[in-house]
């Protein structure tokens, strides 16, 4: 049984390590596509003088800001099946674990942690969550101020 259960959580953990690391993934091709798409938009509004563009971009920024963070929550549910796993197969055996868990140990994580909106703020503060869509909104603020003086 033990040789079946370690075939069983090798599995499992390939899939928790690949499930884990396609988010980061997915989140530098989304920050590939948004962060010229709102820097440009942002020159767009400068360049038409217009607060309500800048404005919309800003908003963008911050919505997929907040949407990265949900993200990594969603990434980080994994981790303690993942820390489970590797005590394991470190001998600190101390209980005998089922395998094919992932369901059940994210919803765990989840609902005991991550469903609270309190649990994002560590998120949002990470530089590789909040890099790009932070200075976007800080240029996108000093050019609001940029068009409102040069309308004046």
């Amino acid at each position: 049984m033990s040789g079946s259960l370690r075939d069983e959580l090798r599995a499992e953990y390939t899939i928790l390590q690949t499930q884990y690391e396609a988010f980061d993934g997915r989140a530098l091709m989304i920050k590939s596509w948004s962060a010229p798409l709102l820097a440009g938009g942002v020159g767009l509004g400068v360049n038409n003088r217009s607060v309500a563009i800048i404005v919309a971009l800003i908003v963008a920024a911050i919505c997929l800001w907040v949407l990265e963070a949900i993200w990594k929550a969603f990434q980080y549910c994994y981790t303690d099946r993942i820390k489970l796993i590797e005590a394991w197969f470190r001998d600190q055996r101390s209980q005998e674990i089922p395998p094919f868990q992932i369901f059940t140990a994210w919803g765990e994580l989840w609902h005991r942690y991550y469903q609270y909106p309190k649990s994002l703020i560590p998120i949002v503060q990470q530089p590789f969550v909040w890099m790009p869509y932070l200075p976007i909104i800080v240029i996108g603020i000093c050019a609001i101020f940029y068009v409102a003086l040069a309308k004046s």
